[in-house]
């Protein structure tokens, strides 16, 4: 289980029988394979969870499956930093966001103990500005609402990366995005800040506001995209456990639980956002395009 993260993760390669086997003597893997957490119940179908409904919203992210060995359940992610090409798998470069902005992997976390401050929503965006196409801007931005609406606690900064090609360099896919809701041990708050708040039954129109701002983006498109996003997790949740459920290692209590969770935030965000928009004067600032 040689792979870098909290979790315990092998890489692993699947033929195409769907055999999985562990790859030896510099051969790439296309799959990540995580046994479940003992101290998080229903972690393997959490991840797979949180994964599948951002594909449903259109947010770009791994295929994903679920299995059993023994008494054990693991998650199978399909990796997107390789590519099959002239009968042979080839691994492509990416960085996360944390090597991208040279800071050591222990300053993840915008909060850490390190004494360096980890990177911010507002680094990641002007880099994200200066190396990739404005699209990349909006793909950025849809990941970080919807670690919000999927309650994600645990959305640092080596789970955003970038992939790096000699054509151009865009966002990779999202990963390791998972519920943080469901578990009493877990804590609630978001590791970036939203405006002044790190918590996220409690942004309003004006934290949201404050965020576009410092991060370079027009307030009123940040609000619609909330919005739309939020109506859009709130319709597909119940198809995304359906999915999940039938996945080989059947369903699990947690799953019900994880859409309710989500549910929840994505209803108190849009009773928030109206709250907070209605009867606000349209600034000038807010007219400007992201």
């Amino acid at each position: 289980m040689s792979l870098a993260g909290a979790q315990t993760k092998l890489a692993a390669a699947v033929d195409e029988g769907g055999r999985i086997s562990v790859p030896l003597n510099g051969s790439p893997s296309t799959h990540i394979l995580k046994p479940d957490v003992p101290l998080l119940s229903g972690s393997v179908y959490n991840e797979a969870f949180c994964l599948t409904l951002a594909r449903r919203i259109n947010i770009s992210a791994p295929h994903v499956t679920t299995g059993r060995a023994g008494k054990r359940t693991y998650l199978l992610v399909e990796r997107y930093d390789r590519r099959y090409q002239s009968g042979r798998w080839r691994r492509l470069h990416q960085e996360d966001y944390c090597q991208a902005l040279g800071r050591p992997p222990a300053a993840k976390y915008e909060s850490n103990k390190t004494g360096i401050g980890g990177p911010t929503l507002k680094e990641m965006f002007a880099l994200t500005r200066r190396q990739m196409p404005p699209t990349e801007i909006l793909r950025l931005l849809d990941m970080v609402i919807f670690n919000v609406l999927a309650c994600n606690t645990d959305g640092h900064a080596k789970n955003y990366s970038i992939m790096i090609r000699g054509n151009g360099v865009s966002l990779a896919p999202a990963y390791d995005v998972m519920c943080g809701e469901v578990w009493e041990n877990v804590t609630k708050n978001l590791v970036h800040k939203i405006g002044d708040s790190n918590r996220g039954e409690q942004l309003e129109a004006k934290h949201w506001r404050q965020f576009a701002r410092e991060c370079g983006l027009n307030p009123r498109q940040v609000l619609d995209r909330v919005n739309t996003l939020a109506k859009s997790v709130i319709s597909e949740v119940a198809a995304a456990e359906f999915e999940v459920a039938a996945m080989p290692a059947g369903g699990h209590p947690s799953l019900s639980h994880m859409r309710q969770a989500i549910v929840e935030r994505g209803r108190l965000l849009l009773e928030q956002l109206q709250e907070g928009v209605a009867g606000e004067p349209i600034n000038v600032e807010d007219s400007a395009p992201a």
